[in-house]
């Protein structure tokens, strides 16, 4: 039996920017500590502002290409549609990756700021207890879903700049100048702060994959994508110096609750001040924030690869009332479970990261192909600038960046490549039991 396979236009570009601020907003709260490991302050600084200046440029290639390819496939439909199904299905596994990966980090994160209010509850519990949560919540409806979207995104930006305009008055610069030095190059100190400087932005073109649910998304997807990415630069910037300025590395990098321990440091003695409790209970809506929008991401992902026949084709399965990808929806929960019972933020954190610049190098390349065939020209009225200098200068260090993070970590590097290669052969064997059906139809 057939069924719907198309989705619902409801989104605007207020929700786009919600959307693109909320995926990665997390990366504000915890993650990027865990860089202070193996960088210093400034490098961290300097690493971040340089990521953030190659988002910036990659965004607006990325926004062409979004209305080029207006598909929620996202990566895989870009590549795909520029190289073919082959390369295609490799971005589409690496894309998978990303978002499978960087749900369940979030989660701890989530439960790790629990856990500072609550001991009794473990922070794996808790992140299972919210996969169930917004697992039924992404179920109900996109209209819904974008929404919420938007109000946790506004708690949470609202919750940063309380912090910033806190701790901003206490922050000594000495601080930040003054750490010691490292026994790590600075060289080494760059390639390894890379995964945790791009996790401030991660995620941020998992808004393509909403992009068949967009109203006039000419107009509303550049203006919300690239409203975000500033937004996001600003905020990155602004929690390191608030942070290292005020604590010490050795305390920052202890768990995934650096922005309560900040707070807790300069309103008193007693840890549990109002204003420490009101950053880790209104704290928790950026988390939720890049929590649910990456999962929303990671479905429309699944729900792309099925409907492609590249995935079991029950995933492309759209509820009638709810018109939402309620399988694809459940098979990423239940993923992002089983990885967080690893515990490991740090590692989930590394990967997705790769993932990231591994996807991004690849639909850079999609977008000058594409560009250059004039492929869906006539489609769209946004122009990224400087074509091509700018989209070839930015898949240049989205190579150099990918290969200097496949370097920092050979152990993390493998498990992403045994990743990808057993999505790639399962992909592969699905396309051979359904090769008599065509699966480009949805591409265009």
């Amino acid at each position: 039996m057939s069924h719907k396979t198309h989705l619902k236009k409801t989104l605007t570009a207020l929700h786009i920017w919600a959307m693109g601020v909320g995926l990665v907003i997390s990366g504000d709260y915890f993650g990027w500590n865990y860089g202070l490991i193996t960088a210093s302050p400034v490098i961290m600084l300097l690493v971040v502002a340089a990521v953030g200046l190659f988002y910036l440029s990659f965004i607006f290639c990325y926004t062409e290409l979004v209305a080029m390819v207006p598909n929620s496939g996202g990566p895989f439909s870009f590549v795909s549609a520029a190289f073919g199904h082959k390369l295609g299905v490799i971005a589409g596994a690496v894309t998978l990756i990303e978002f499978l990966f960087a749900p369940p980090a979030i989660g701890l994160a989530i439960g790790s700021f629990v856990h500072y209010v609550f001991p009794i509850f473990n922070a794996v519990h808790v992140t299972v207890a919210f996969f169930v949560i917004f697992g039924i919540l992404n179920c109900t409806g996109v209209a819904f879903a974008a929404t919420l979207e938007l109000i946790v995104t506004l708690i949470a930006s609202l919750v940063l700049v309380i912090f910033f305009g806190a701790t901003l008055p206490h922050v000594n610069i000495a601080n930040i100048l003054s750490s010691p030095a490292l026994e790590s190059s600075v060289f080494s100190q760059i390639y390894s702060a890379l995964p945790f400087a791009i996790w401030f932005f991660l995620g941020i073109e998992g808004v393509a994959m909403c992009v068949e649910e967009v109203k006039n998304p000419e107009k509303a997807i550049p203006r919300g994508l690239i409203t975000a990415i500033i937004t996001l630069l600003i905020f990155a910037l602004t929690v390191i110096v608030c942070s290292t300025g005020i604590l010490p590395i050795s305390v920052l990098v202890s768990g995934n609750d650096a922005l309560p321990k900040v707070l807790a440091a300069i309103s008193s003695s007693d840890s549990w001040s109002w204003l420490t409790l009101m950053m880790i209970y209104l704290g928790i809506f950026g988390l939720i924030a890049s929590f649910h929008g990456i999962i929303f991401g990671a479905s429309r992902q699944v729900f792309a690869l099925s409907r492609a026949r590249l995935l079991p084709h029950s995933l492309s399965y759209i509820a009638p009332k709810l018109l939402t990808p309620v399988n694809s929806i459940i098979l990423c929960c239940v993923i992002g479970v089983i990885c967080a019972l690893s515990n490991q933020t740090a590692v989930l954190v590394s990967i997705s990261g790769l993932g990231a610049v591994f996807v991004y190098a690849l639909s850079l390349a999609a977008f000058i192909k594409l560009k250059l065939a004039k492929k869906g020209a006539h489609e769209h009225s946004f122009k990224a600038p400087f074509f091509p200098v700018l989209p070839i200068v930015t898949v240049l260090l989205a190579v150099l960046i990918c290969g200097l993070m496949l370097l920092a970590d050979i152990m993390t590097s493998l498990i992403f490549l045994a990743a990808v290669i057993i999505i790639c052969i399962f992909a592969a064997i699905m396309y051979f039991v359904h090769k008599d059906k065509t699966i480009h139809e949805d591409l265009h």
